[in-house]
């Protein structure tokens, strides 16, 4: 059943993209466009009031400075900030600056009038977000009034949000520019970009195989109320009598051949575990400061591109804007030091 259902995903999926493919002659590459800004954060708290101005300023920084952005050829450029926040990230004290998303809808015009509003192209990067610039974060469940112990409920959630703070991180390729990092992935032909404050402390902290441990125990240990917590609380103190001294106190990496509850070793196989270093931020300045900014970075070579151009009718408008960021001067200038 479950291969007949992946097969029918996989035809409809490829289906959807057929029919919704354009060629080349359905657009007007060179018709001039228009920047159009909007902020969707709706909060009238005197903090967002004054962050939606901040990423404003941010939002005409890229009309400004980049090409494509100030003269839109081929599309209506319509910028959108989008809102990032919730209580259980804010709970981390990792998490100082308030986090947005910044949006570039390419609406693309049709050579038979009108254009394309409905899920247009578009490239979009976060603002103060701790949980990009990397691999995924873990999901592992807070306190739910539903099956939890309420006696619990500091304790589920100070370790679901420890359990949630973790996640790996790509390569480091190369510095960019003083402030800008570069970090490989693992899906071929892209990258991520972290922009920083080169005076503040590493963003990034290792962790060892000792401290998952101790965090995967925090969190087994507070979900006692389920059987199936029960059983794995018990995995997992079985996993970690099997580590030696040595691979505890060794940074984490990710994988495991025999564990399945502590997925890590101490062996430096597979991608390195991190968490974001609550020192990093520069607390004398407000959270609606910028001080941290992560990129996608697709790099697709010269055939991948014709392919893309062939299949959508359209250039692959994220990696040309990328390519055209100077992302030195978006460091020095965007990303706020004191000095």
């Amino acid at each position: 059943m479950t291969k007949l259902f992946t097969s029918l995903l996989v035809v409809t999926l490829l289906y959807c993209n057929l029919t919704n493919a354009q060629s080349p002659s359905d657009y007007l590459p060179e018709k001039p466009g228009k920047w159009s800004y909007s902020n969707n954060i709706t909060s009238t708290e005197a903090e967002y009031v004054a962050f939606s101005k901040v990423i404003a300023s941010l939002a005409e920084w890229f009309h400004l400075n980049i090409t494509m952005l100030k003269s839109p050829k081929g599309f209506d450029l319509s910028a959108t900030t989008y809102g990032g926040w919730d209580k259980y990230y804010r709970m981390n004290d990792c998490n100082y600056g308030l986090r947005t998303e910044l949006d570039f809808g390419f609406q693309l015009f049709f050579s038979a009038g009108g254009k394309r509003t409905i899920e247009p192209p578009h490239y979009s990067f976060d603002i103060n977000n701790t949980e990009t610039g990397h691999g995924t974060n873990p999901n592992y469940d807070c306190f739910n009034e539903l099956k939890d112990d309420p006696g619990q409920e500091k304790a589920i959630n100070d370790a679901a949000i420890k359990m949630n703070g973790l996640f790996m991180v790509y390569p480091f390729v190369k510095i960019l520019a003083p402030g800008v990092n570069l970090y490989d992935c693992d899906l071929g032909g892209c990258g991520t970009v972290v922009v920083f404050n080169p005076d503040r402390p590493d963003f990034w902290l290792p962790v060892t195989v000792r401290e998952m441990a101790d965090i995967h125990l925090q969190y087994y240990k507070a979900q006692t109320k389920m059987e199936m917590n029960l059983l794995l609380l018990e995995q997992l103190q079985k996993e970690i009598s099997e580590l030696t001294e040595e691979e505890m106190n060794a940074p984490a990496f990710s994988g495991h051949d025999e564990h399945f509850v502590l997925k890590v070793n101490g062996k430096k196989e597979g991608l390195q575990f991190m968490r974001f270093n609550p020192a990093y931020w520069d607390r004398s300045l407000p959270n609606t400061a910028i001080q941290f900014m992560t990129f996608y970075y697709p790099q697709m070579d010269e055939v991948a591109l014709n392919e893309h151009y062939k299949n959508n009718g359209h250039p692959f408008y994220s990696q040309m804007l990328v390519n055209q960021i100077d992302w030195g001067k978006l460091a020095e200038e965007m990303i706020v030091r004191k000095h």
